[in-house]
């Protein structure tokens, strides 16, 4: 009866998984000193995310980077607002745009205690971000099957005048602050092999799921605090507030500090729009390769029909300005040849709608420097 039962098991599969799946240990969490490399293919062709289940295979193998950037791990108490994060263990900066994140990490997880700089998700406003209870970003052990639910939250005053436009709110606050929930669910529901450019990866495959609710409050004499949301939405076109769902798929491997790959979906949930994936050209290590291009700036800021774009530090030869909307796709593209210094370009972007937006200015390296607007 046992071997019945054994060789009725084999034949649906169910033990196979047990000799095939890897295990995603700590070994894989950042330290200090890591640097990790990653490209982005803003327009892949053709990704579909399978449906859950064991021993697939993905090919992602013609993937086209549209930049390269990577994050360097640096001890949290050279962070340069450490103070707001006197936990931080790790602390390293975004490229999109240039945005500081302080992690604290663990022998379980690796989670981000904050942000401080313009973050887009909270409308580029340069401020100092706590989340409470910080954000898991990575756990072990990690096994397929797993599944783990986790809600965090912000709360953030602000002076009226930083945010762009203000001036056209139909209210004359004396205060502003943004209510941020922030509810995710990760579920580990796929394993097998990944090909990328440039190598092939055993993977678990995790899927997150977030559901983000931001909503704006003004304080208004003698009223105080009513929330402004709907009517913020309808003067400025702020795309960040409301309730916004987000799906991504992490393709894990247990030898690779870097997720072998990172898939965000659009609303179907399995199209695939954006794909960051290992910088398998480079191999990590703590080596930091500067930029070429420094100080991007653009203005005015917001912008009407003409944004101005000024940069510094360049070297002499073809440069490239795509400008994304907030949700990922390419709305406009201009080649640009620079002589050695600084290069100053006017763009006509007449035929944008009313939004944010993200400049992004490379080269032929990969290398680029980006800068958040808003068009009126």
């Amino acid at each position: 009866m046992k071997n019945l039962s054994l060789s009725c098991l084999l034949s649906l599969g169910l033990l196979l998984p047990l000799s095939a799946q890897i295990t995603i240990t700590n070994s894989v969490f950042p330290a200090l000193g890591d640097t990790l490399r990653f490209a982005v293919d803003n327009q892949p062709q053709g990704i579909v995310m399978t449906p859950p289940g064991g021993d697939q295979q993905w090919d992602f193998s013609n993937l086209q980077p549209s930049y390269t950037f990577e994050q360097i791990f640096q001890d949290g108490q050279a962070g340069p607002d450490f103070d707001s994060f006197p936990s931080a263990t790790l602390y390293y900066q975004t490229t999109t745009p240039e945005v500081d994140a302080y992690l604290q990490v663990s022998a379980q997880n690796v989670s981000l205690l904050g942000i401080s700089g313009p973050d887009p998700s909270l409308l580029s406003l340069d401020l100092i971000a706590e989340y409470y209870p910080p954000i898991v970003q990575s756990r072990a052990p990690v096994n397929f099957f797993d599944i783990h639910q986790t809600s965090s939250g912000l709360l953030l005053p602000f002076h009226p005048s930083i945010l762009p436009g203000v001036g056209q709110l139909p209210v004359n606050p004396d205060s502003m602050r943004l209510r941020v929930a922030i509810n995710r669910l990760d579920a580990v529901d796929a394993w097998g092999s990944l090909s990328i450019p440039g190598g092939t990866f055993d993977v678990l495959r995790e899927k997150r799921t977030q559901y983000t609710e931001t909503r704006l409050d003004a304080k208004i004499a003698p009223l105080g605090w009513l929330d402004v949301t709907d009517i913020a939405i309808q003067y400025l076109q702020l795309s960040p507030l409301g309730v916004d769902t987000t799906v991504t798929y992490y393709f894990l491997n247990d030898q690779s500090k870097e997720p072998i790959a990172i898939c965000t979906t659009d609303n179907t949930q399995l199209q695939v729009v954006t794909v960051q994936y290992k910088n398998v050209d480079i191999p990590s290590g703590v080596n930091k390769v500067e930029p070429a291009v420094a100080g991007l700036e653009v203005f005015p800021n917001p912008a009407g029909d003409i944004l101005q774009i000024r940069a510094s530090n360049l070297e002499k030869g073809d440069y490239l300005v795509v400008i994304y909307s907030m949700v990922g796709p390419e709305v406009y593209r201009k080649s640009i040849t620079s002589a050695p210094g600084q290069l100053e370009e006017v763009l006509d972007i007449a035929g944008l709608e009313k939004g944010m937006y993200v400049c992004q200015l490379s080269n032929g390296k990969g290398q680029m420097e980006q800068a958040v607007f808003v068009k009126q």
